[in-house]
């Protein structure tokens, strides 16, 4: 590859760091003009709807990341098909959901969720529909458009869910919001790709993707289900107050996203373009670790800083009446770390579709057992607890594949002492960032403040000290040279 992964991600992660800035006021919001009851019939709700938008289109979106870099002659149909069956998916969503609703009645057992599950369907209908904009965008190397179509998508929906929150001052207002601009994204999706790529697809071709991408899909009835098994299980515990407390809890800062999704969908392409210019699998492992390296100097570190901020930043985030989340939200830091593994990426571009499928009904099993023996011990903070270990034991048994595909030993699958320079860091930064935190008598904004430079300082220090900045997060921000050499690969040991 020319440029580094982190080079290469540069304008989705720029696009994610953009949408994230213009959405992340969004729960804040919620949070605050919501009464607790309110704001916990929001999150099941979205619950709901994020389930069915990720299990149902059974992994034909992201099958264009395998199909477009190998068979560019006929990506035209490759995507127009996939527009047209994610229209046709997101119409069922709407249909489960509504012939559900004894379902959820019974299992939610919150009125005013019952009562606005046609809202919730028809704005589930509108995300499935507008799926394939970006994604098929990136598989064909339009990056930029991709970034600006998704800043652009995210701002307006964050946007108007906010209004809707401010004018009607219910849960309401919120659904309302969310279904006008899910509506308007998939308008435009279907019209900007039918008009570059047409609107004719191919049975054989379909045939083919679909082979390729059910055997994913049937993971994501499994792995969806799974990642989610504890917010249903706590759902189903509390009544929806207490689950607003959980949801706080379980939050997650946009920076996890706003980089490991880019990093992760080209290293699957990089991957895929290593295969085709017929490299040897070995080729392939210090392109991972590349990746890996640049989600650990960032993962790592932030999963550090938010344990040591907790008390004051839930509080100043989501208001006092939310601080009873600060020891789920410190818990839930340690998933920050599982994020450094970009190990679906390789499973994905290796078309790891059986293994990925056994795993996924393993990881389920322990999952619901692991949870409901916390949930009965310890309550929701023990749910979560059950999930991650079920978690990171599936990442173990992934990693171990990895090291398989790349025909390397186990002890080579990750650059081990890079990772442990950057836990040292992440050691002598937290204690800097507690005494900030903890000495300075001001309001909380300027607690946060300190205590994040602190951490920054005292971190970004030792590990220009001794030496230990990876190379793509050096260059990130230097402006980029035509015909600059390729980047060299990352220590691997």
């Amino acid at each position: 590859m020319p440029d580094s992964i982190l080079a290469r991600a540069r304008p989705l992660m720029a696009a994610r760091l953009a949408g994230a800035a213009l959405t992340f006021a969004v729960p804040l919001v919620l949070a605050r003009v919501l009464v607790p009851a309110s704001y916990g019939t929001f999150k099941q709700a979205w619950l709901l709807s994020q389930t069915l938008a990720l299990v149902l289109p059974l992994g034909l979106t992201q099958s264009l990341y395998y199909f477009v870099p190998r068979d560019p002659a006929r990506r035209d149909r490759y995507v127009a098909q996939t527009a047209w069956a994610l229209l046709a998916v997101g119409a069922a969503s709407a249909l489960l959901l509504i012939l559900a609703r004894p379902w959820v009645a019974a299992h939610f057992e919150n009125p005013e969720l019952t009562r606005n599950l046609p809202w919730v369907a028809a704005f589930t209908a509108f995300t499935v529909a507008g799926a394939p904009l970006d994604v098929a965008w990136n598989a064909t190397g339009r990056i930029g458009a991709a970034a600006l179509a998704r800043v652009a998508t995210e701002g307006g929906r964050g946007a108007a869910m906010v209004a809707g929150a401010l004018l009607w001052r219910s849960v309401e207002g919120v659904f309302a919001g969310i279904a006008l601009a899910t509506a308007a994204r998939a308008a435009l999706s279907l019209w900007l790709l039918a008009r570059r790529h047409g609107l004719r697809g191919d049975l054989a071709l379909l045939r083919r993707q679909v082979a390729y991408a059910l055997p994913f899909g049937l993971a994501f009835v499994l792995i969806v289900p799974q990642q989610q098994w504890h917010q249903y299980a706590v759902a189903a515990a509390v009544s929806a107050a207490a689950f607003a407390v959980y949801s706080v809890g379980t939050f997650q800062l946009p920076v996890v996203d706003v980089l490991y999704t880019p990093v992760s969908e080209l290293l699957q392409i990089g991957l895929a373009e290593h295969e085709g210019a017929g490299r040897p699998p070995r080729a392939g492992l210090a392109l991972f670790h590349e990746a890996v390296l640049q989600l650990s100097f960032a993962f790592v570190p932030l999963a550090g800083l938010l344990a040591v901020a907790a008390p004051v930043l839930v509080p100043f985030l989501f208001s006092p009446r939310y601080a009873a989340a600060v020891p789920i939200f410190r818990l839930a830091t340690g998933t920050v770390l599982l994020a450094a593994l970009p190990l679906d990426g390789v499973m994905r571009a290796r078309a790891q579709n059986r293994f990925m499928l056994a795993l996924s009904a393993g990881k389920l099993g322990a999952t619901a057992a692991l949870v409901s023996a916390g949930l009965a011990l310890l309550g929701p903070i023990g749910a979560l607890a059950g999930w991650t270990a079920a978690e990171a034991a599936a990442r173990a048994a992934m990693l171990v594949r990895t090291a398989r595909l790349f025909e390397a030993p186990l002890r080579q699958a990750l650059p081990v002492r890079a990772l442990a320079r950057q836990a040292v860091a992440t050691a002598v930064a937290a204690p800097a960032a507690w005494v900030a935190l903890n000495a300075l008598a001001a309001p909380p904004f300027f607690r946060l403040a300190a205590c994040g430079l602190a951490f920054a300082a005292a971190y970004l220090g030792v590990s220009w000290a001794f030496g230990w900045l990876p190379a793509g997060w050096v260059g990130l921000f230097r402006a980029r040279r035509a015909g600059r050499t390729p980047a060299a690969p990352p220590e691997s040991a």
